[in-house]
């Protein structure tokens, strides 16, 4: 997900783009008709607004009618590491950040509460690991954009990595971010945004590192080739960074390569999206039901042009490069730009792709073998990770019989738990864990799923998730669970 959000509507006619950037007092009126003065470069006009580059990279929209005022000025010089250290400080608080300073990187961990000094050395090995990871991946993109011959730019503003300790602090930053647009934020792992320029991920899914990848490449692209807000199509966006998704912190996958997941999802299902229908339009990226088809055609179409049309696809690039923020373009100019660059149809390149796939998949030696254990379901939420085991036993009249193991992902604190199974007829088993240190595992001994949850229409159950809730030992949420006032799932919710 890109964060390049269609935050206004068209308001007036598509100005003129800005061209050279240049450094001005803009005095305009905010949502709230307050009057706000500030010092930016104009990175961009259309659509009836201006866009309004700050010094620490951040960019404001303003409709072009709301500015007031607009004199020359000196120009906001970037913020260097340490200058942008200060900017989150601010912004979330000095006693609420850890950071680290990796030229280009600033990698800040959101805490979620005070630590104990015996948490700080692992909370200070946590960033400068995470520090490492975000270098390893520039220099994997440096390495393909090199090979590819497309050229690169340095980043004018420090690289910014937030990690949120915090689900729930995540789910408001980026609810806040994105206006609401696009996906929901309970179904986002992280993002990068063209507006602030940042990176931000839930600290859950930095065990792997491989939400943090996808999200730092497109920071990479829109800091290094492309420019923000410019129209660039979201499936070239997700489809070069589903291309870098790789298994943990190695970054062993390229572009080029078969990724063995989305291969897989592109065999196993049609789905209701065409190859036409994401280049032309971006909408179903940005809802929850169609993004799973979405990602998983943009990964097929970039891979295939990486794959067999090595040159187009970096006159491509550089084409992309050249377009300025706020330009807009129709649905037929999209298709018909794409077509001209390539010099086939996509259904004669949607047509040949199954063939291919197959070819490519024997030659490199990719297994399409799902790497969950048949009737294991692995989840991963709240900084807790599960493994469940679920069957159904005919002389317990087909109930599911569950059982599992829970592993505190936190690298720094001690947390409670709290599991759930939760099936479609409404019913549900739970674990409760009070205290589990960092990184220990502990079984969740077998249960039959019996229990009845809030609205549950009975039947017999077919399917099952699992939800994991967590809580500081010593917090007000916990010391219920400790008392037995567990809650109770509601189902549908």
């Amino acid at each position: 997900m890109t964060g390049l959000l269609r935050i206004l509507p068209v308001l007036a006619a598509a100005l003129a783009c800005a061209g050279t950037l240049r450094a001005d007092t803009f005095v305009y009126l905010d949502q709230d008709g307050n009057e706000q003065t500030v010092e930016a470069k104009l990175a961009g006009t259309g659509q009836g607004a201006m866009a309004l580059e700050k010094a620490d990279g951040q960019i404001t929209l303003v409709a072009e009618s709301f500015v007031r005022d607009r004199k020359p000025a000196a120009g906001p010089e970037p913020v260097d590491a340490k200058g942008m250290v200060k900017v989150l400080e601010d912004h979330f608080g000095a006693d609420h950040v850890r950071t680290s300073i990796d030229e280009p990187f600033v990698i800040a961990l959101v805490l979620s509460a005070p630590l104990d000094r015996r948490s700080e050395r692992q909370v200070s090995g946590f960033v400068t690991r995470a520090s490492r990871f975000m270098t390893n991946v520039e220099t994997v993109f440096t390495r393909f954009m090199k090979d590819m011959r497309i050229p690169l730019r340095d980043p004018d503003y420090p690289l910014v990595l937030l990690i949120f300790e915090s689900d729930t602090d995540f789910n408001r930053y980026a609810t806040r971010v994105t206006g609401g647009n696009g996906l929901s934020a309970s179904r986002m792992a992280g993002f990068y945004s063209s507006l602030t320029n940042w990176l931000a991920v839930r600290m859950s899914s930095c065990d792997s590192f491989e939400v943090p990848l996808h999200e730092a490449i497109h920071q990479q692209m829109y800091n290094r080739v492309f420019q923000r807000l410019a129209p660039i199509p979201v499936w070239f966006d997700e489809g070069i960074a589903t291309g870098f998704e790789s298994n943990g912190e190695r970054i062993d996958v390229h572009p080029a390569r078969v990724n063995s997941r989305y291969a897989r999802q592109a065999k196993q299902r049609a789905g209701q999206l065409t190859w036409e229908s994401v280049i032309s339009d971006d909408s179903a990226f940005r809802g929850d039901i169609l993004a799973g088809d979405a990602y998983t055609n943009a990964w097929c179409l970039h891979w295939t042009l990486v794959k067999r049309f090595r040159d187009q696809y970096r006159d491509y690039v550089i084409s992309l490069a050249a377009r300025e923020p706020l330009q807009e373009l129709t649905e037929n100019e999209r298709l018909r730009s794409f077509e001209a660059a390539f010099g086939t149809t996509v259904s004669e390149m949607f047509a040949d792709f199954p063939r291919f796939l197959d070819s490519e998949l024997r030659r490199q030696k990719v297994s399409l073998r799902s790497p969950n254990r048949a009737g294991e379901l692995v989840t991963q939420e709240q900084l807790g990770e599960v493994r469940m085991k679920a069957i159904r036993r005919a002389d317990l009249a087909g109930q599911l019989l569950v059982q599992g193991e829970l592993r505190n992902a936190s690298p720094f604190r001690a947390l409670s738990f709290h599991v759930t199974v939760e099936t479609d007829a409404g019913l549900y088993a739970e674990w409760f864990v009070p205290d589990l240190a960092s990184g220990r595992k502990v079984p969740l001994k077998r249960q039959v799923v019996r229990q009845q949850m809030q609205n549950a229409p009975g039947g017999l159950s077919q399917t099952f998730r699992v939800r994991i809730r967590s809580a500081l030992p010593d917090s007000d949420d916990a010391a219920a669970w400790k008392q037995g006032d567990l809650p109770v799932p509601v189902f549908g919710r």
